[in-house]
């Protein structure tokens, strides 16, 4: 099993996607990875699971989001290839590291659809 953890000292950028279809770019701030992670469940709405993307990308989803009931995303489907996520979603970076993968920015190519695309 991986490990994912936060990793960057002052922040990181993310997309957040939300069930409308809405994307912007979002600062996940802390210093810490526990604050980062408290950040990240304010945007979430508690836990989250990783949906891999790609070697060097994840997206965050509420953990328990289809319990809870909350709404499709079809817009974070659509990005992940997943048949199912549910409620708002954020894409964040990530690095390797010898005890597991660092999360970071971004990549470049997921932050331009908040440029790109409005609503779905």
């Amino acid at each position: 099993m991986e490990t994912l953890r936060c990793g960057r000292a002052a922040g990181m950028k993310a997309l957040r996607i939300d069930v409308d279809g809405a994307m912007k770019p979002v600062e996940i701030p802390g210093e810490s990875i526990e604050q980062q992670n408290e950040s990240i469940y304010g945007h979430l709405g508690g836990y989250f699971d990783c949906v891999r993307l790609s070697a060097d990308a994840v997206m965050l989803v509420d953990d328990e989001g289809l319990l809870k009931g909350l709404p499709e995303n079809l817009a974070a489907m659509m990005i992940a290839g997943y048949p199912m996520l549910v409620g708002t979603a954020l894409i964040v970076g990530l690095e390797a590291a010898e005890d597991g993968d660092i999360f970071t920015d971004c990549p470049e190519r997921f932050l331009c659809f908040a440029d790109t695309i409005t609503s779905i």
